[in-house]
């Protein structure tokens, strides 16, 4: 069968020409007139170049090529050739012979496609699933996810002064974390101070810091009979040197906020009633923490005197018995540990107060005088002196006040 050139100047693999196809495949071609007329020989012939490999592997979409090219071959048909009446009848064959060797590639090719498309289009859903499922998260569930180390940095970069220990501090004297969390918003002025889309914290952060250490801190509740032991441990120990005394101070702290958690958590205010709660003697603890915190802050830092006024006012505010009959004397202590660290002012100041506060002075007067013996001498006279404006030999402590003058 001879070669035929093709019309639109384009190469025609000899090899790939195909075989005369037999009368039943004409036949079966000719059936189909209105493909032939839309596909004339040029067509079929140009489709064995090579982009054949490209209709290889569409031949599902053969009429829509087809139809795409009509309009451009009839113009190149007109100009050059004209095809014979007897081509027009083997080109379609031709065209059905090559046509059919593409099918098996064609399958595996156009699933594939197909595959790759929806591959895709499942990729961006899923990602336009995740923007949608981020910018649903509010800040609470990003700030969850943040270490307390990671909260305590943030913390920093907002100028807040605080750290895990001071924290838990606070969480002692008040238990509240929501409340705690306030108190510290408010002392560093962290209202709208940071905008969580532009700084990635704000004051919303405080409490989540606050949570963290509350739930990794061991300032919970405890079962009454684990301090029984502590409480009789304490109540038996006699001082002896300044390290030893300073470690049974830690201890006893610790004990004495365990009982105060479980007074605050039961909402427990006489000392009477957590007695029978805890099984120890509540009152007779106190003073034996008292008596040694008096003795070892005395040598211990000014912040440590500090602190250990807020918590045992603490204590003494949530048993409100106890509060009555001791207030007086925790604030002389408090104010001659003031005094014996040079905050003369602040030591000065509690004293006047409870002065003011009381009816019988001589007792206060003393301990006041007597403070600054070791200080300033002159003044503890002074103050002496002053006493004896409420003071004579009918109270209890006139003699003292005299030797302090005399001293």
């Amino acid at each position: 069968m001879p070669t035929k050139k093709v019309t639109n100047k384009k190469v025609v693999d000899k090899k790939e020409e195909v075989k005369a196809v037999n009368p039943v495949e004409e036949k079966k071609v000719e059936t189909k007139p209105a493909e032939e007329k839309k596909a004339p020989a040029e067509k079929a012939t140009a489709e064995k170049k090579a982009p054949a490999k490209k209709e290889e592997a569409k031949p599902a979409e053969k009429k829509k090529v087809a139809v795409k090219k009509v309009a451009a071959e009839k113009k190149a048909s007109a100009k050059k050739e004209k095809v014979k009446p007897a081509e027009e009848k083997k080109a379609p064959a031709k065209k059905v012979a090559a046509e059919k060797k593409a099918p098996a590639k064609k399958a595996a090719a156009k699933p594939a496609t197909t595959k790759k498309a929806s591959t895709k289009k499942t990729t961006t859903k899923k990602t336009t699933t995740k923007k949608a499922t981020t910018k649903k998260m509010t800040k609470e569930e990003q700030y969850a996810k943040l270490s307390l180390d990671t909260c305590l940095d943030l913390a920093k970069a907002m100028s807040m002064d605080v750290t895990r220990e001071s924290i838990i501090q606070q969480l002692i004297l008040n238990p509240d974390v929501k409340s705690v969390s306030e108190n510290l918003v408010n002392k560093y002025q962290l209202t709208g101070k940071f905008n969580f889309e532009e700084d990635g914290y704000d004051e919303g952060l405080v409490e989540v810091l606050v949570s963290k250490v509350f739930e990794t801190a061991d300032i919970k509740p405890q079962k009454p009979e684990d301090l029984q032991a502590d409480v009789a441990h304490a109540l038996n120990y006699k001082f002896t040197d300044v390290v030893a005394d300073g470690e049974e101070y830690k201890d006893q702290f610790d004990t004495m906020r365990k009982v105060l958690m479980i007074a605050q958590h039961k909402d427990i205010h006489d000392s009477k009633k957590l007695e029978e709660e805890v099984g120890v003697d509540v009152e007779k603890f106190v003073e034996e923490f008292m008596d040694l915190a008096y003795s070892v802050l005395k040598t211990w830092k000014y912040e440590d005197v500090d602190y250990y006024e807020h918590f045992i006012f603490a204590v003494l505010s949530q048993l409100e018995d106890l509060h009555n009959k001791y207030s007086n004397r925790i604030m002389m202590d408090v104010a001659d540990l003031y005094i014996l660290h040079g905050d003369y002012g602040l030591g000065d100041a509690d004293y006047a107060y409870i002065l003011r506060e009381n009816q019988i002075k001589d007792y206060i007067y003393y301990r006041y005088a007597s403070i600054y013996e070791g200080v300033d001498k002159d003044k503890a006279k002074q103050i002496a002196n002053q006493a004896l404006q409420f003071v004579d030999d009918r109270f209890t402590y006139y003699p003292n006040i005299i030797a302090v003058l005399e001293g």
